[in-house]
């Protein structure tokens, strides 16, 4: 293939590279945004003793890093991004049932080894 077939087949797939540039940047400007709003979060919700506030967070954390990790996976298979998305999944269900159990008063009754 020449230069010009090559570029014709690339204007005939009808992707446009620069939004797909354009879409990986915004994403990654949102990686940096969540994590400037979300480690003063977590550090003030420590200091506080806010359990609940401090879960809830970890939730967001665990939910976001397993779809980005779920998205990869797909497409490079590999091992690593794997298991991530079993850790992920493990850490927000484990966070998801200490949230609940806080929530509603089931901590001690559950958890009361943890008090």
């Amino acid at each position: 293939m020449n230069r010009e077939e090559i570029l014709e087949k690339s204007r005939k797939s009808g992707k446009d590279e620069g939004l797909e540039h354009a879409y990986l940047k915004g994403n990654r400007l949102g990686e940096y945004t969540m994590s400037a709003i979300v480690i003063p979060i977590m550090a003030f919700t420590v200091l506080r003793g806010e359990f609940v506030a401090l879960l809830a967070v970890a939730i967001t954390i665990l939910a976001f890093v397993f779809g980005q990790c779920l998205t990869v996976y797909r497409f490079t298979k590999r091992k690593v991004h794997l298991a991530w998305i079993i850790y992920t999944a493990a850490g927000a269900t484990i966070c998801i049932v200490l949230l609940l159990a806080k929530s509603f008063g089931f901590w001690g009754f559950l958890f009361g080894w943890l008090r």
